[in-house]
């Protein structure tokens, strides 16, 4: 099945569960695998206000943006997702390069500081 026919398919889904962020989340992540951006963020922004407490909904919604360059948009999304997996080495560089990208040194120097703990295997 292609991409486009499995879009197809979770899109009519939704129209049956419009209160299921999983399948919004699924459809964002097919819209940014084709590249439509515009939707893709649109879907994975409902999902997130339907739930923004599952994991796999805040990375996918924190790197979209991150990836359209919102960093601003991203970093609470990211720190949200922190929360849920404080050892995860990704999430603690993405919001330190959003800091840095935003201008805000300090605030990504700060961030850094668990990244190396974690390399270090001390978090």
């Amino acid at each position: 099945m292609n991409v486009l026919d499995d879009l197809k398919r979770k899109l009519d889904k939704i129209l049956k569960d419009p209160n299921n962020p999983q399948l919004f989340n699924e459809v964002g992540v097919l819209l940014y695998r084709v590249n439509d951006l515009k939707y893709a963020e649109r879907y994975l922004r409902r999902a997130y206000e339907l739930n923004p407490s599952l994991a796999d909904i805040l990375y996918n919604y924190a790197t979209l943006l991150y990836s359209q360059m919102k960093w601003k948009e991203a970093i609470p999304i990211y720190q949200d997702l922190f929360v849920i997996e404080s050892n995860n080495k990704e999430v603690i560089e993405k919001v330190g390069d959003s800091y840095y990208q935003l201008g805000s040194y300090e605030l990504a120097s700060n961030t850094y500081e668990p990244l190396q703990k974690v390399q270090q295997g001390e978090f």
